[in-house]
């Protein structure tokens, strides 16, 4: 019987850019809460045309963050 080989992944590392919008107050309004972005964020990551996001909570090396993405394949 042979023995398959494996090989050992090394872990990728990526180049982030982070842009810091500063500190934003949370509105809360009965069950919701918001939290409000300046215009000119959504208009320098969006094609004009994207009216919804995709939102995640990443929990990664000991840190938690909120990861907005536009969203591909929008249905209108």
């Amino acid at each position: 019987m042979e023995k398959k080989s494996t090989k050992t992944c090394e872990p990728r590392t990526t180049n982030s850019t982070t842009t810091s919008f500063g500190l934003r107050k949370i509105s809360k309004n009965n069950t919701t809460n918001t939290v409000t972005l300046p215009r000119v964020a959504l208009e320098n990551c969006i094609d004009g045309r994207t009216k919804k996001f995709k939102v995640e909570l990443v929990q990664e090396k000991g840190e938690k963050f909120i990861k907005l993405s536009p969203s591909k394949g929008d249905k209108k």
